[in-house]
């Protein structure tokens, strides 16, 4: 993998993002609808997580529409054991932003299905000339979200809940914000990120 590559089109991807939540946090203040300052940061670093997911995994790549699908479950997981831990690694702080940012992920099923959908998604992607799309990434990264709740778990036991609660919203106003969050980073890094890419790179 080409590390600068890498590097230039996650800092083209940063810039649009961090001006979206800048804006988005500007309107609910201006709605009344304030967040605490602990919620706001790790709001940056998770959608900031985000836009990682989506270039490592290749969202930047352009290519041909020729969809390869890997339906068979475990067989690559065996020849490749270092790109399974990898994609284990890759969601393990999904599952541990969740439950910190949002009360309603306080179950590790809950954390489970969103890890499952934001991985279907980005495989889904991927057929668009971005890879192959492959079932063992959708196992392993749901594995990767239930570890990092896992992970969340032992951390709360060590934290103080006031201090968790700083940096929580209540209510299903998480799902709609980790919506939000997750389809305006995919739309930027599909539209914004490759014209930033461009003009500042190349």
């Amino acid at each position: 993998m080409d590390w600068e590559l890498c590097s230039q089109h996650l800092t083209s991807g940063y810039i649009p993002v961090a001006v979206a939540l800048v804006l988005y946090f500007v309107l609910a203040r201006i709605l009344k609808k304030q967040h605490h300052v602990g919620h706001i940061f790790i709001s940056v670093v998770f959608t900031f997580y985000l836009v990682g997911i989506l270039t490592m995994t290749g969202i930047w790549y352009r290519g041909a529409f020729s969809p390869r699908i890997v339906y068979v479950p475990f067989i690559d997981m065996i020849r490749g054991p270092i790109d399974t831990i990898l994609n284990v690694f890759l969601f393990i702080p999904l599952g541990l932003f969740l439950p910190l940012l949002y009360d309603k992920f306080d179950r590790v099923g809950k954390v489970l299905l969103a890890g499952f959908l934001i991985s279907l998604s980005v495989e889904i992607i991927q057929m668009f000339g971005c890879g192959a799309t492959d079932i063992n990434d959708l196992i392993t990264n749901a594995i990767g979200s239930c570890a990092g709740y896992g992970v969340f778990k032992v951390l709360e036991k060590c934290i103080p809940e006031k201090w968790i609660g700083v940096f929580r919203i209540s209510g299903k106003n998480g799902y709609a914000e980790l919506i939000g969050y997750w389809i305006g980073t995919v739309i930027m890094m599909l539209t914004v990120q490759p014209l930033l890419f461009r003009s500042i790179f190349r």
